[in-house]
């Protein structure tokens, strides 16, 4: 889901001042990616995820657990898929 990834790299690098190269460490991913994530190069094309509350505060989440080492960049793809089930279509559908 590259709208969750590309929020939760701009939340790690903006809000807990991890640099693109920590950030992407934890992630599991690489420095060039949090870099395109960062300029919107990809991931930020669905606004209704980037508005949508629910969505939001279980990025917050994750965001928050990645940036105090609770969340391993093996454990990324289980807290992708909890983020995929706690969204309700409807909701989105609604932004």
């Amino acid at each position: 889901m590259p709208v969750a990834r590309a929020l939760l790299a701009k939340k790690l690098v903006d809000v807990y001042d991890l640099s693109q190269t920590d950030a992407a460490k934890r992630m599991g991913m690489s420095q060039p990616a949090i870099s395109q994530y960062k300029k919107d190069i990809r991931g930020m094309k669905e606004v209704v995820f980037r508005e949508n509350a629910r969505f939001q505060e279980i990025i917050n989440d994750i965001a928050e657990r990645i940036a105090k080492g609770g969340i391993k960049p093996g454990q990324m793809p289980g807290e992708m898929c909890r983020l995929c089930r706690a969204i309700n279509p409807e909701d989105i559908a609604e932004g």
